[in-house]
């Protein structure tokens, strides 16, 4: 998966809104009003008179831009492969930035780990959606008709959406050894081999031990209650003003009609437990230090599947005689990792004291 340079790792501007991504645009794929995060875009007219050659205006110099508006230039890679953000307009900066949080979203309230093809797809409709949004119609023109400008656009969309990911793992290697006990393991015996075996046997990572390195406690009736699955998920998704947990806060929300307690979409938790695994594996062979491994997209799908179907068949059930206990689950999910993390503080008279409010000073 690409990622973008160095020069890229920065953030929208603090003022930027996320974009509301609860209702689908009947212009795009049908499938985004199916489930949360679906594609938005403002209504705007797209008359764009489409003649049969390139726009007459265009930014001049043989530099890929010939023949299309000014306002659509793209700075294209010299040596890289991947655009650079920091060289491009103001207007493309933004347009990309809205665009990136767009396909994050569908990541993590839709599918975490998609096929390559649908990963492009939803590049695309978030780059159509942002632009439409933007009032930026010669760049859905343009975006439409030049395959190269599309390709690279797309691209950089897609490859930050696995640097998420990546990230995610970062946090996940960084909490792993001391939340699943691996360094209390000897490696004499094969003992540490043995032990992270058997965390990822059947997936026995996810649940919570009355005992932290013995696998005979492991509690089965506490699925993805286990530490460090809050701990990953708090550090990555959670944490700061600008996290995506606090940006997407108001996408979140019930599975029941019952309570509207807020859950953690099972996308963003098959994110979050995939990374863990992935960082567990890297201690499988039972040494004193983890052997690095690339978190490429394609290789962790399989187990992200496994988790989908665990949480569909055994947990929420496919007729749904389990969607309470899901809800409870993803909803106690939610309280948790917001509860510490100054995402979730509200006025609420069970969390807050009395206040004398007519005997304060004035």
């Amino acid at each position: 998966m690409m990622s973008a340079g160095d020069d890229d790792e920065q953030e929208e501007p603090a003022h930027r809104t996320v974009p509301n991504i609860k209702k689908a645009s009947k212009a795009h794929d049908a499938k985004y009003a199916a489930e949360l995060p679906a594609m938005v875009a403002p209504s705007m007219e797209r008359n764009i008179q489409k003649s049969k050659g390139k726009s007459a205006a265009h930014s001049g110099g043989s530099n890929g831009n010939d023949g299309w508006p000014a306002s659509t230039s793209l700075v294209y890679p010299q040596q890289q492969r991947v655009i650079s953000l920091t060289a491009q307009s103001q207007t493309t900066r933004d347009l990309i930035h809205e665009a990136i949080l767009l396909a994050i979203g569908l990541a993590i309230f839709q599918n975490g780990f998609a096929a390559s093809d649908q990963q492009l797809v939803d590049s695309r409709n978030s780059l159509i959606t942002a632009a439409m949004k933007r009032q930026l119609p010669e760049i859905v023109d343009r975006y439409e008709r030049d395959s190269v400008y599309a390709r690279h656009l797309t691209n950089y969309v897609t490859g930050r959406v696995g640097h998420m990911r990546g990230k995610v793992k970062d946090a996940a290697q960084e909490l792993v050894p001391a939340m699943y006990g691996i360094h209390l393991i000897p490696v004499e015996n094969n003992a540490r081999k043995n032990f992270i075996a058997s965390l990822l046997s059947k997936m026995n990572y996810i649940f919570p031990r009355t005992n932290l390195v013995e696998s005979s406690t492991v509690r089965t009736n506490e699925p993805y209650r286990h530490p460090a699955i809050v701990a990953v998920m708090r550090k990555y998704f959670f944490t700061g003003n600008r996290s995506l947990g606090r940006r997407f806060q108001d996408t979140f929300s019930s599975s029941i009609d019952s309570d509207n307690s807020k859950e953690i979409p099972r996308a963003l938790l098959g994110i979050v437990v995939v990374a863990i695994f992935a960082a567990l594996k890297e201690w499988h062979e039972g040494l004193d230090q983890r052997q690095n491994q690339d978190f490429v997209s394609a290789d962790f799908s399989d187990e992200y599947e496994l988790h989908m179907a665990l949480l569909q068949t055994k947990i929420y059930r496919n007729d749904g005689t389990g969607k309470v206990k899901y809800h409870v689950l993803m909803s106690r999910l939610y309280r948790e990792v917001t509860m510490d993390s100054g995402h979730n503080v509200l006025a609420s008279s069970e969390k807050m004291p009395d206040v004398d409010f007519d005997g304060m000073e004035e």
